[in-house]
Order: structure tokens, then C-alpha cells, then sequence
């Protein structure tokens, strides 16, 4: 029994475990490189923590998926003659609930929401990761390429 819910936990995990893009400065897309962009300096006015979310599979085939696989492995292996139909359903389902949820895990990164105001007073925002430190006052680089707007140091 343990052996079998272990198995069921393992797949719903992996399952889930899709990578998202979540627009890092750091990381250039394909379509990005060896092209022009423009870049600017500007102040940091404001700086907000954000949670980005990114919507992969809104689709449901991973979690349709980890339960067909959690159904069979139920089945197989819980449960004899009409047990294992009961088993292979239930199953399926834990399976699907846990699949969906780590998946709505996973696609969660924290952000950061950054208020610039550039040298001729115009005030823009930019939602990035939050894999650089920005401080008000500071002064950064707005790079503009084919994929949006990134800051930079």
C-alpha cells in the first residue's frame, strides 16, 4: 500500500514539474540575440514584491495525465477483482487533485515591480523576477528588446 501511494506522490510531483519562463534579465530568448534594441538610464522610484504566475497548462493535461498514470498504477497494483476498479478510481483522482496542485506550486515565482521615472519626468512601471536588487534612487538601465522591457544594473 505504501508502495503504491509513493509511486502515485512521485509521478503527480514529476508531472508537475514543467518549467515556465518568467522573463528573467538575466536569460535572453532565442529571438533576442544578435538583435537591436534601445537602452536608457532612469531612476528607481518605487520598488514592490509580486508574485508572478505563469499559465502554462491551463489546458489540464498534466493533471489529466498524472491521473490516467495514477489510475493505472492503482489498479495494478491495490486491491483484487472489483477492488481494483474502486482502487484504480480513487487513485486516479488523488493523483489528478495532487497533480494540479503542484502544478499551480511550480508556476508561482516571486517578482518584483519596479516604478522608474525617466529623465524627462515620465513615470513607467516594469514587472520583472526578482533576481536582481533594485533600491529607490538608484539609478538603472531600461533595456527595450523584441521581447518587452528589462532593468538592469
Amino acid at each position: 500500500m505504501f508502495k503504491a501511494l509513493f509511486c502515485i506522490v512521485v509521478l503527480s510531483i514529476l508531472s508537475g514539474c514543467a518549467s515556465a519562463d518568467f522573463g528573467s534579465p538575466n536569460v535572453y530568448q532565442r529571438q533576442d540575440v544578435q538583435r537591436t534594441g534601445s537602452m536608457e538610464q532612469v531612476t528607481i522610484v518605487r520598488v514592490r514584491q509580486i508574485t508572478i504566475e505563469s499559465n502554462s497548462d491551463s489546458s489540464g493535461v498534466t493533471s489529466l495525465l498524472s491521473a490516467a498514470v495514477g489510475a493505472f498504477l492503482g489498479s495494478q497494483t491495490i486491491g483484487n477483482g472489483a477492488g481494483r476498479y474502486v482502487a484504480g478510481a480513487l487513485s486516479g483522482t488523488v493523483t489528478g487533485v495532487v497533480g494540479q496542485r503542484v502544478g499551480a506550486y511550480m508556476s508561482r515565482h516571486s517578482g518584483v515591480e519596479v516604478f522608474l521615472r525617466r529623465d524627462n519626468g515620465q513615470t513607467i512601471v516594469v514587472s520583472q523576477v526578482d533576481d536582481q536588487q533594485f533600491v529607490p534612487g538608484e539609478r538603472v538601465f531600461l533595456v527595450n528588446g523584441n521581447s518587452g522591457y528589462r532593468i538592469t544594473h
